[in-house]
């Protein structure tokens, strides 16, 4: 069963760190994968939580450096230059987190289940990584934790836009009612039914699922899969054959993501901060923390199940939802 620390301060971060064994960083130059921040946005995780972490690493004998992947969307995380502008505005230099940060935007093709996902190439190279992750609600996923971490911020601006359509709509005239449910439900306003026509505006639509979810005469499927399915996937192959340790802040658990700059408000009070080196047991683990404050916040919020994300971690082999709490 995995081991979860469960911690409320980050002074605790090496008492933490203390229950994994980190021989597998030991002279390895370790990716450090966190969201640096959209601007705008005001409760991604900070340099502060960084600091320490590099540290750690440092400790073991590692050599660590901060990386994200470039957006897919237009912005000015589009860019390289545009990203490491942002993420040097945002306090993330060599100065305040101890370590050099760097922006990927190449990969490398990877297969997981049949599908071919473009790892970012300095996660692909690495032996050992770490993921720092802040968990809050997403309007796609019901929750961000270290699978969309990994998931969506670990592959290329190609191999996002493909995940999004991947699980995309496809409409079945044949088995429509024209009810009308799936429009009410589409939290982007994508999908138009009158009386006997159904058309979705594929521009807007983000492929989060949600309309095939909740269509009981099954006249919707998904072009490829569920967005949660895919994300398991492209974070297994980010990083199988590696050693990972995941730290997950469930803190300032914003209704939206890092990703938005309107991302707010809280949603569920602080939790703290959970540490193993399984994806789906930290997420789950992070999961339940949240839901005894709050419960099923995340689904009432989006009105989706986040707990997708963990079910299909497990049926792929990326990891496990059994754990064991450890409370410093």
């Amino acid at each position: 069963m995995n081991t979860v620390v469960f911690f409320q301060e980050l002074e605790q971060l090496p008492q933490a760190a203390a229950f994994f064994k980190l021989d597998a960083f030991h002279h390895q130059t370790v990716p450090v994968k966190m969201h640096m921040g959209e601007p705008g946005n005001k409760y991604f995780s900070q340099p502060s939580l960084a600091k320490p972490m590099v540290q750690v690493l440092r400790e073991a004998g590692a050599t660590p450096f901060l990386t994200d992947t470039t957006a897919a969307y237009p912005g000015p995380r589009h860019t390289k230059e545009g990203y490491l502008a942002v993420a040097q505005r945002h306090g993330f230099t060599l100065q305040s987190v101890g370590c050099n940060v760097v922006i990927d935007d190449t990969g490398v093709p990877t297969t997981v289940e049949g599908r071919v996902f473009e790892v970012a190439t300095q996660l692909h190279q690495a032996k050992a990584m770490v993921a720092l992750s802040h968990v809050k609600g997403h309007i796609q996923t019901g929750m961000g934790g270290a699978i969309k971490n990994f998931g969506m911020g670990g592959v290329t601006k190609e191999s996002k836009i493909a995940l999004h359509h991947g699980s995309r709509p496809v409409y079945r005239k044949d088995m429509c009612t024209h009810c009308g449910v799936c429009a009410e439900a589409c939290p982007f306003d994508a999908i138009k039914v009158k009386e006997e026509s159904w058309s979705l505006a594929k521009g807007t639509c983000f492929g989060c699922g949600v309309c095939v979810n909740v269509c009981a005469q099954k006249a919707l499927l998904y072009q490829d899969a569920d967005l949660q399915f895919l994300l398991a996937c492209s974070t297994k192959a980010c990083v199988q054959g590696k050693t990972v340790l995941y730290l997950n802040e469930v803190k300032r658990i914003a209704r939206g993501c890092d990703c938005d700059p309107g991302a707010g408000p809280v949603i569920c009070p602080d939790v703290g901060y959970l540490l193993a080196m399984d994806p789906v047991a930290v997420d789950a683990a992070s999961l339940d923390l949240v839901h005894k404050v709050k419960p099923d916040v995340f689904e009432k919020v989006s009105k989706i199940s986040p707990w997708k994300q963990i079910k299909f971690g497990e049926e792929i082999g990326l990891g496990s939802s059994s754990y064991s709490l450890v409370e410093l």
